[in-house]
Parts: C-alpha cells; sequence; structure tokens
C-alpha cells in the first residue's frame, strides 16, 4: 500500500482505463461477429457492460479504501507525539504521554486567544507536552494561526501538516473524476 495519494489515484486511473478499453474490445468483437443475430449481440453487449460495471465498482471500492487508509496514516502522522530526546526509556515515554495527556485535557476549552498565549509560554520555557497538546487542539478547532506558530518551530510536524493537506485537496479533486468514467459510453470505435 503506497502512502502518496498520487500513487492511489495513478493506480485507480490506471485500471479505470484498462477496464473501459477492455470492455470497448469486447463490445467490438461482438459487433463483428457475424454468426449472431442483433438480439444475440445485444445480450452479450448488455453481459459485457455489466461485467465492466462490476469491475468499475470495484475499482472505487478499492480506490475508496485505499484513499482513506493513505489520509488516516497521514493524519496520525500530524498527530503523532514527538518525544523531546531519541534515547528515552519506556518509563520516560510514558511520562511525557502523561504531561500530554494532562496537557491536552486542560487546554481543551480554552478560548483561542488563551491556547495563543499558553503556546508562546509552551515554547519559552520549552515544555514540548504543552506545545504539542496546544498545537493538536488548534488542528481540531481550525485555529491556524496558533498551529502555524507550532509548525514553524518544528520543520517535521510542518512536513506531516502539508502532506496531510496535499492528500486531502488530491483525494477530493480526483473522487468525481473516477466517478464520472461512465461505461455506458463506452463503444466499439473507441470514442466515449
Amino acid at each position: 500500500m503506497s502512502s502518496d495519494i498520487a500513487a492511489v489515484e495513478q493506480q485507480a486511473s490506471e485500471d479505470v482505463s484498462q477496464n473501459r478499453q477492455a470492455l470497448v474490445e469486447e463490445l467490438g468483437r461482438i459487433q463483428r461477429e457475424k454468426d449472431l443475430s442483433n438480439e444475440a449481440k445485444a445480450r452479450y453487449a448488455n453481459e459485457a457492460t455489466k461485467k465492466a460495471s462490476e469491475r468499475h465498482s470495484e475499482i472505487l471500492d478499492k480506490h475508496e479504501s485505499s484513499t482513506a487508509s493513505v489520509l488516516e496514516q497521514n493524519e496520525k502522522r500530524v498527530f503523532k507525539l514527538s518525544f523531546p530526546a531519541a534515547n528515552l526509556t519506556e518509563t520516560q515515554k510514558e511520562s511525557f504521554r502523561l504531561s500530554y495527556r494532562d496537557a491536552s485535557f486542560r487546554c481543551a476549552d480554552l478560548q483561542a486567544d488563551t491556547l495563543e498565549r499558553f503556546m508562546t509560554r509552551a515554547q519559552r520555557t520549552g515544555d514540548r507536552a504543552l506545545e504539542q497538546a496546544i498545537y493538536h487542539e488548534s488542528i481540531e478547532r481550525g485555529l491556524f494561526g496558533v498551529a502555524e506558530e507550532y509548525r514553524k518551530k518544528y520543520p517535521e510536524a510542518k512536513q506531516a501538516w502539508e502532506t496531510y493537506e496535499q492528500g486531502r485537496r488530491q483525494a477530493g479533486s480526483n473522487e468525481a473524476l473516477l466517478g464520472r468514467a461512465l461505461l455506458s459510453k463506452a463503444n466499439p470505435s473507441g470514442r466515449a
């Protein structure tokens, strides 16, 4: 499974094109069959179209599932806790998570200006758990000014956010395109 929305989109697009081309070829073969009556040709064409339509639905389902998985991975990266040091013991990591949880609950109902003030204070004092709690709270509430302050300081957070944001945009813009690949317009001449 790719962690890139563009790769998911590309694969789905290729699968839709291949399915459509296979239908066009099958319809052409049916129309060229001299031993079949028009009724039989229509029946075989309907069966081929139904089969291609079912395949199209499978492709869309797989695309939707893959897209959701990538978006979930990207969101987890945005909300992942970063520990202040690389060589922490499990006890120290748990202590940091506990500190984060405490900070998260304390900043949950604060006003936007208070969150902004606390972010400044957390950055001045080096309280990474409070910074992350405020950052995550700001993202969830759409307080992008406060969140941007955090991302300025931490490039890995900025990169995770940009990947998340780009994935959301790509997923939204490409969803409609795949859905509009109408199999019913496929014809043996290859023109849609």
